[in-house]
């Protein structure tokens, strides 16, 4: 993307705004950690008649404007995800690694959902979330090949 490192760094840190940038999320709440990490609420919306998935996502550990660890620390879903960020000669490069698990049986019909997110659905959601990241970061998405 064109945004700089610094740009980018702090709309991923701002856990509230990935409903406005992460197609799947409909709202993102921050709320209180008992560790005192930085977390928040995010709401998906699901295919009726499933109940919306709310699951808490915790920054478990964070190199600044390099790499951030997150995982799914409440809900019906459990997971981990990192993001690695680069800076390159006209912004900067993000690379998402995300596993996500259903814990709940309520949510359980969910999973072949959540395996197609490494397919090519998945990848072309991400890439649109990059794109709504990087003008939130006020840039540009980059073809990257």
């Amino acid at each position: 993307m064109t945004a700089s490192t610094t740009q980018a760094w702090a709309a991923l840190l701002d856990l509230e705004s990935w409903a406005a940038w992460w197609p799947a999320i409909s709202d993102a709440t921050l709320v209180d950690d008992p560790g005192g990490r930085t977390a928040a609420a995010l709401r998906f919306d699901t295919p009726r008649p499933i109940p919306p998935l709310v699951v808490t996502l915790t920054v478990v550990d964070e190199r600044v404007e390099e790499r951030l660890d997150i995982a799914i620390t409440d809900g019906p879903m459990r997971g981990r995800g990192v993001v690695t960020m680069q800076a390159q000669d006209a912004g900067c490069r993000l690379h998402y690694d995300i596993e996500l698990r259903v814990r709940s049986l309520l949510f359980k019909p969910l999973e072949p959902v959540l395996g197609q997110a490494t397919r090519r659905a998945g990848r072309e959601r991400l890439a649109r979330a990059g794109a709504d990241l990087a003008t939130l970061a006020g840039g540009q998405l980059v073809d990257s090949s």
